[in-house]
């Protein structure tokens, strides 16, 4: 794409509206027909046109905020991951910008590409996203110079190149598989979020093959992304005919949230019916009755390498244009680094952890067979 100056000519002669149509349906004035204005917006994406009262000092521009891109604010992962970015940025005095693709958990393609628009008309230096984004959305991206990581997603498959700060997913799969395999649970019900949130992939995966190594069933339950969604996708579910699962296995907070809120509704009693294991530590997941067996994500010190390496890519995109070069961001394979996780073994997965103890018990690649007393699994009968 040409790094000139797009203006609302070229969107002219790309739909054949006159500029005046143009300029109204890109302003959201009337007088402009809804199909008009969908083509105006749609080829105004295409080209990578900015408005002017943006364009005219986007480049060269003073670099002092970021934007983060998050899928729902709903998901009490964010809050710790936005300490660490926010920490670090502070250090630099850089400002951050929280943008939601993903309202309540549902995601919006329209509201991305609004998104991006307004991410680009606002001058930002670099921008963090926990969801991949669209092949439209990072080529606008690219076409303007602005540097993204990801966190918590990964790369997309047509830029692998792209720099990130993930979970080790397999293997935090894998460490939970175990650990529910000491309790003898032969039946694995997996409460999980749609494709989308590309974490799914690794999760699922981690699972499955831990379910084989075990001799363990595993069924993959899909929900949409939130707390009431959860509920009802568990809810059918459970409803059916036929054996309850041993444990459940929610992928994220939100869904837990869902889980929990039908579970305690029905009088099912946890772990003594059903033991729960979820994704993502949160502060109270200890204080809950019973205290929840989660994996520890270490979601703030991902935040914080996050910050850390995108910063790095600014400057040295800022030092390159000083020193004449072009001003495309540089990517290196160090910009993408993995994280490794802890179980934090509680009480909802079966465990019962000395009652004197003031800290969680920490399950590595060996687990705690020695640590932890594991309950006998109750049989339907005895359910709630």
């Amino acid at each position: 794409m040409s790094k000139r100056k797009l203006t609302i000519r070229d969107i002219s002669v790309a739909t054949g509206l006159s500029t005046f149509t143009v300029s109204r349906a890109l302003n959201g004035a009337a007088g402009v027909s809804e199909e008009s204005r969908r083509q105006v917006e749609k080829v105004a994406r295409e080209l990578g046109y900015v408005p002017n009262r943006a364009a005219q000092g986007l480049r060269g521009a003073p670099r002092d905020s970021v934007a983060v891109i998050i899928a729902g604010t709903s998901n009490a992962y964010y809050l710790d991951l936005m300490s660490g970015i926010q920490r670090t940025m502070q250090q630099k005095d850089v400002t951050v910008v929280l943008m939601d693709i993903a309202v309540n958990g549902v995601y919006d393609a329209d509201l991305e590409d609004r998104v991006i628009q307004r991410l680009l008309e606002s001058r930002m230096a670099g921008v963090i996203s926990t969801l991949t984004l669209k092949p439209e959305s990072l080529a606008l991206l690219a076409s303007w110079d602005l540097p993204i990581m990801f966190v918590d997603s990964s790369p997309p498959r047509e830029a692998p190149h792209l720099p990130s700060v993930t979970t080790d997913n397999y293997n935090a799969s894998l460490l939970v598989g175990e650990h529910l395999a000491q309790h003898g649970y032969k039946n694995w019900l997996f409460l999980v979020y749609p494709e989308r949130w590309s974490t799914r992939f690794d999760r699922e995966r981690g699972l499955r093959d831990a379910a084989r190594q075990h001799g363990a069933e595993i069924t993959v339950l899909e929900s949409e992304n939130d707390a009431a969604a959860a509920r009802a996708t568990l809810a059918t579910y459970l409803d059916r005919a036929g054996p309850w699962p041993d444990v459940l296995i929610a992928g994220n907070n939100p869904l837990l949230l869902g889980a929990l809120n039908l579970l305690r509704s029905r009088g099912t009693r946890v772990p003594d019916d059903l033991g729960v294991v979820g994704y993502d530590e949160f502060a109270w997941a200890p204080l809950i009755e019973p205290s929840l067996t989660v994996l520890n994500e270490r979601s703030e010190e991902i935040g914080g390498l996050a910050a850390e390496t995108l910063l790095e890519i600014i400057e040295e995109q800022s030092r390159a244009v000083k020193r004449g070069e072009a001003g495309a961001p540089e990517y290196l394979p160090r910009h993408q680094r993995q994280v490794p996780v802890d179980l934090l073994v509680r009480r909802s997965c079966g465990c019962h952890p000395p009652l004197d103890r003031t800290s969680d018990l920490v399950a590595s690649g060996k687990a705690s067979r020695s640590t932890t007393n594991h309950r006998t699994k109750k049989g339907p009968a005895d359910r709630v």
